[in-house]
């Protein structure tokens, strides 16, 4: 099932529901942006519920997330965000909680169940109100994404797959 297009915004998820009670809401996910992919497809019977709860923090919050980080490209907000979150350990305690306290709210889907263990992605909404989505796939490459995404679209394609979680999450019962 894919919810969007694959060639500016897609939710692509292969649903397996399990009887077992405990993970119902199963399946291999990943996301396309502009014809490129993160999230392992391959990666069978994984919970949904970590990625379906990062888009609804990031629906509700959207407002939230417009910044101007004032920085040349988005190679370097990419390597900002990932200093401040995950890369520079050469800070106290205290300076490393404020940085969290700042900037988490720009993580993605970074560690957001195994389908994204290979990823570190970003998200912020620019002055234009378009949605950057930066992605990193760890490979021999650690090629650097950016995809701008419209506003609407990127909720719409978003509320699409969180719909049918919840409906298909309600119907388990």
């Amino acid at each position: 099932m894919i919810f969007g297009n694959k060639n500016i915004y897609a939710i692509e998820i292969h649903h397996k529901p399990l009887d077992n009670g405990l993970f119902y809401m199963t399946s291999r996910l990943c996301i396309h942006l502009f014809n490129k992919n993160f999230g392992n497809i391959n990666e069978e019977d994984r919970a949904l519920a970590e990625p379906y709860m990062i888009l609804v923090e990031k629906i509700n919050d959207l407002n939230i997330l417009e910044y101007d980080f004032n920085l040349k490209n988005d190679y370097d907000i990419f390597n900002f965000l990932d200093d401040k979150l995950y890369i520079n350990i050469d800070r106290t305690l205290e300076q490393i909680k404020h940085d969290y306290k700042l900037y988490h709210i720009f993580n993605f889907m970074t560690n957001m169940g195994e389908m994204f263990n290979n990823t570190k992605s970003f998200i912020y909404m620019d002055k234009n109100k378009l949605i950057n989505i930066l992605f990193q796939i760890h490979d021999n490459e650690n090629k650097i994404f950016c995809s701008k995404i419209n506003k609407e679209n990127f909720i719409k394609v978003s509320n699409d797959f969180i719909k049918w979680y919840e409906k298909t999450e309600k119907n388990k019962k």
